[in-house]
């Protein structure tokens, strides 16, 4: 099937949004989609694992649970730089951190491309 990249741009304190996008990317995968999700400025929170609580649903624990099925999560090294985030620290093990180019190369690449915010 095709690739999809979805641009999240909110944290997953505004649960609404991430709850979309998880929905989304579930069904995308059911289609056979591969996902790409990509945290852009305070979006990068959303596979923060210093927000996973244990015993209590979240967002950044559905989306560790999504990375086991494939969905890669890629987050803007300058938006993770300017709040003081440093991957092997703050993020679930399979996000990783990336140039604005490879982002851009990302999306470009992407056969649909989303971007949820606000």
């Amino acid at each position: 099937m095709g690739k999809i990249a979805i641009l999240l741009f909110t944290t997953p304190l505004q649960f609404q949004n991430s709850d979309t996008a998880i929905e989304f990317i579930n069904a995308a995968l059911e289609k056979g989609h591969e996902v790409t999700v990509i945290g852009l400025g305070d979006g990068v929170y959303n596979v923060a694992k210093f927000l996973v609580v244990e015993d209590m649903p979240s967002p950044v624990g559905k989306f560790k649970e999504l990375s086991e099925r494939g969905v890669k999560f890629v987050n803007c090294f300058p938006c993770c730089t300017a709040r003081g985030l440093k991957p092997e620290e703050a993020f679930i093990s399979t996000a990783s951190i990336e140039s604005t180019t490879t982002v851009l190369e990302i999306i470009r690449d992407a056969d649909r491309f989303f971007a949820i915010m606000i």
